[in-house]
């Protein structure tokens, strides 16, 4: 006697049967099923009050295996895959739960076209990157560190920092007054091991200054840029490059003002607006537009100032302009960040949750730029979101 385990990967319920047989049974989205049997047999399923059924079998199954129900939408029917397969199918909203149980995407940039900029992509982000460690409420962000924030598919991190009395790794990641309890180096660390492994990938930083004076953020930097272990790691032209010339690389994105008239990565010091929906453009004419209303704290507004940006970004893909959308809000002193983002405490609409529905209403290619999350997988539970991120980007893999 066998057990077999289905993992239902779709929005539906799913009757799985063996065929033959008389027993079903139903699986919900996102849970899985068992079935004993006691030798090898076909499994069949479909769609549970949905037409199109989209009924399949697969034969000779494992009778103590774990497959994966996912929704094929060229066939219009449900297919039942292996590990192996399911870990690799392209995800999609109806397939919202292979994130459940795959979840990592350390090489998603890897297949994209090199010849392409930034501004041409959609891109999963983080918001205060370094917060994981600070305890739950106003000033608590993230549930994940660095390291795993990059294997789960995040490219774009907002790192915040501080001067310490190291001489070695002078600074320290804050979020306003809190600490992170992690240092620069230490997220400088996470982006050197996975970009060692993930030669392919790249990762945009944004920088900024928590307290202290610019001058001092520079001086601390450019510490870290001298130490053999990140002398090549950071590209700090003032543009934004092809996608082939930074891949491996930190490009940064600089908030914090330095000395002189140097350059030092993208500079967005100049002209960058708190709590506003604003246009800008660099010293070195790269044009960005940025919605961070991180105080517009009624959601049913904040849900439309974050769609109308990403409508924008889709309708025109090829207008050279590189889209940050912020997701997020900041406490108003009754609601904590992870509220805003998943509900709880009064908070509807939610921004995470109105973000999934917002982008499974979407399909085909469409660009949407970088999109700043907190809690960007809800505690592991749903990574929906960066794999809807992602997806968009089906069509500008490279043809050679």
């Amino acid at each position: 006697m066998g057990t077999l385990t289905v993992r239902n990967c779709t929005i539906w319920d799913v009757h799985y049967w063996r065929q033959g047989g008389r027993s079903k049974a139903v699986v919900k989205p996102g849970e899985e099923g068992t079935y004993d049997w006691g030798a090898t047999y076909t499994l069949g399923v479909k769609r549970e009050n949905v037409k199109p059924e989209g009924k399949h079998y697969r034969h000779a199954v494992n009778q103590n295996g774990t497959y994966y129900i996912v929704w094929g939408s060229a066939k219009e029917e449900l297919d039942i895959l292996s590990e192996a397969d399911a870990s690799v199918y392209p995800r999609s909203p109806d397939n919202k739960y292979l994130s459940k149980w795959f979840n990592t995407h350390p090489q998603w940039m890897s297949g994209l076209n090199g010849t392409f900029t930034l501004d041409k992509f959609s891109i999963p982000g983080t918001h205060d990157s370094g917060t994981e460690k600070i305890a739950d409420g106003y000033a608590h962000t993230q549930n994940f560190g660095i390291a795993t924030q990059l294997e789960d598919g995040i490219r774009f991190l907002d790192i915040r920092v501080s001067t310490q009395n190291n001489s070695g790794d002078p600074l320290k990641v804050m979020h306003g007054i809190y600490s992170c309890k992690i240092s620069f180096g230490d997220v400088l660390n996470s982006c050197t091991t996975f970009l060692t492994a993930n030669t392919r990938e790249t990762i945009i930083m944004l920088m900024d200054s928590a307290s202290d004076s610019s001058g001092d953020i520079e001086a601390g930097f450019k510490t870290y840029l001298a130490q053999d272990q990140y002398k090549d790691l950071f590209y700090l032209e003032g543009n934004i490059p092809p996608l082939d010339t930074i891949r491996g690389k930190i490009i940064l994105f600089r908030r914090f003002e330095i000395e002189g008239s140097g350059v030092m990565g993208v500079n967005l010091s100049e002209g960058w607006k708190k709590n506003e929906t604003f246009s800008l453009t660099t010293p070195d004419g790269v044009k960005l537009e940025i919605e961070d209303q991180y105080k517009q704290h009624d959601t049913n507004k904040k849900v439309k100032l974050v769609q109308d940006c990403l409508n924008v970004a889709i309708d025109t893909p090829d207008d050279g302009i590189m889209y940050m959308t912020y997701n997020s809000l900041a406490t108003n002193g009754f609601h904590t960040p992870y509220q805003y983002a998943w509900g709880g405490n009064g908070v509807k609409p939610a921004m995470n949750v109105s973000l999934e529905a917002y982008l499974a209403g979407k399909t085909g290619e469409r660009r949407y730029g970088v999109i700043m999350l907190d809690f960007y997988n809800d505690h592991g539970r749903d990574n929906g979101n960066v794999e809807s991120i992602i997806g968009s980007n089906a069509g500008l893999v490279s043809t050679t």
